[in-house]
């Protein structure tokens, strides 16, 4: 059709503009509630808006909770029941909720309110919403009778944005690992995580985990491209001393046996009470799927068991500008071809740097130390492993370290418990360093064990390369 005059193309584009305003309108009503109750009615429906009224709010009962059968996965199928029991059920697609100055209390006697289900206190398995602002706190220490999650996140797209979770209740708690987790612990846990992502692109921003239960902080098992920027996750450290003062408990119980060499607690050392601060599983079982493709940005993990324990998953693994502070067992591992770069950390009670095993490949990190030194002296600052990758350490604001602690080649904690654990396996099986290269600005020694080889060190200016032969190496200067 033609248009004939400029007064005709003037009603058309008024109402075509008039079309994309309508269709811009916003399909949800913002609704406002002042009630848990009233709240609980939305977190299932589709494409709502909803704000709760800041204030401080209690879940005590469990009229709001829901009983759920998921399916455990085996061998790639659902095949294995897996009864579960929410306190808060987001199961809504599309949806916001915004909890800005909300705390809601748990009242941690509900951990015994469901009998052998688990539990997920905040559980999230709708896709493509938004939890903002919200703060849970655990209230009391009474442990799950079968293990606990404070979040869930199951579902895909979802956007977890200054969130707050605090907890506790778990058994046993004030031993980190040494009584054992896994299979045939000495004592067998129940657990009580933060933080848990099993779905697709799943986003958290400026979230906040203190934890004082035995578990993770921000723990992936079968998710997909996990964003996680501006988080920070916290736990509790303990000395060995005050453990083995006990006269009553389950360490006590165990006469102070531990999963972990030399087979008991020793005296003067130090350990986290919590698991792995930002943790990957290969695997997750509730979804049927690996998990992949991990990236962490301007993140914080202070007094976990490990800060950033990425090496399971496979796919991609960015670290950027994140710290590691007082974390017991390393600071930092990835897994092959990872990236991490602007980050820091310190050695205070175990390396910095850690590569579990020898099939670690090719990653690129940018590692500075920071300086602070603890009571406890740490055996090995950096654990080197695997091969290909090409590593750099630095001084944090170029401040040295006041005690030395060797970068080691070819060993690792980890090494060291598999033997301990395997003593009839080769330790070819878990150790190896082949081929790295390492610029190393510390100041700190170079130890290369006896399986390394043609590893190459640029160390205060001198040239060190690593022959493999009887644990020697070859110096010459580097006039670069």
């Amino acid at each position: 059709m033609r248009i004939k005059n400029i007064f005709t193309y003037r009603i058309i584009l008024l109402l075509l503009a008039i079309g994309v305003v309508l269709s811009c309108k916003p399909k949800t009503e913002r609704i406002e509630v002042d009630s848990l109750q009233e709240f609980a009615k939305y977190i299932s429906q589709d494409e709502v808006v909803v704000t709760l009224k800041p204030g401080v709010y209690v879940l005590n009962d469990t009229t709001l909770s829901k009983r759920i059968l998921l399916k455990k996965y085996k061998d790639g199928k659902p095949s294995i029941d897996y009864p579960i029991s929410s306190l808060l059920h987001f199961s809504g697609n599309g949806s916001r909720y915004i909890l800005n100055d909300v705390v809601i209390n748990i009242d941690t006697h509900l951990h015994q309110a469901f009998g052998q289900d688990h539990i997920f206190e905040i559980f999230v398995s709708g896709n493509h919403n938004v939890i903002e602002g919200l703060e849970v706190r655990d209230l009391g220490e009474e442990i799950p009778l079968r293990g606990a999650i404070m979040m869930h996140v199951m579902g895909d797209g979802n956007t977890i944005s200054n969130v707050q979770l605090h907890i506790k209740g778990s058994y046993p708690y004030g031993y980190g690992h040494l009584l054992g987790k896994g299979a045939n612990p000495i004592v067998k846990p129940q657990k009580h995580s933060s933080l848990l992502v099993s779905g697709k692109d799943t986003k958290l921003l400026g979230c906040k985990v203190i934890t004082r239960g035995f578990g993770h902080g921000i723990v992936m098992q079968g998710a997909y491209n996990t964003y996680i920027k501006d988080c920070y996750v916290e736990g509790e450290m303990r000395t060995t001393n005050a453990m083995l003062s006990e006269t009553s408990g389950p360490a006590f119980d165990s006469e102070f046996k531990s999963d972990y060499p030399p087979g008991k607690i020793m005296p003067n050392e130090i350990k986290s009470l919590s698991e792995d601060g930002v943790r990957s599983y290969p695997y997750g079982y509730l979804v049927g799927r690996k998990t992949e493709h991990i990236t962490v940005i301007n993140t914080t993990v202070k007094n976990m068991r490990s800060g950033f324990d990425l090496s399971a998953h496979i796919g991609e693994t960015f670290i950027e500008g994140c710290t590691a502070i007082g974390n017991q067992e390393k600071g930092y591992s990835v897994s092959k071809n990872a990236v991490i770069q602007d980050s820091k950390g310190d050695a205070m009670y175990g390396p910095l740097l850690s590569f579990h095993g020898n099939t670690t490949e090719n990653c690129e990190v940018e590692l500075q130390l920071m300086h602070p030194v603890g009571e406890y002296p740490v055996q090995r600052l950096a654990e080197l492993n695997g091969t290909g990758h090409k590593i750099t350490l630095s001084n944090f604001e170029g401040k040295s370290r006041a005690t030395l602690a060797p970068i080691v080649f070819g060993e690792s904690f980890w090494s060291d418990v598999h033997r301990y654990r395997y003593p009839d396996k080769d330790a070819k099986a878990f150790s190896g360093a082949y081929n790295i290269t390492l610029i190393n600005k510390t100041g700190m020694p170079i130890v290369f064990e006896k399986l390394s080889q043609h590893n190459a060190v640029i160390s205060n200016g001198e040239m060190l390369k690593d022959l493999g032969v009887d644990n020697t190496f070859k110096h010459s200067v580097d006039h670069e």
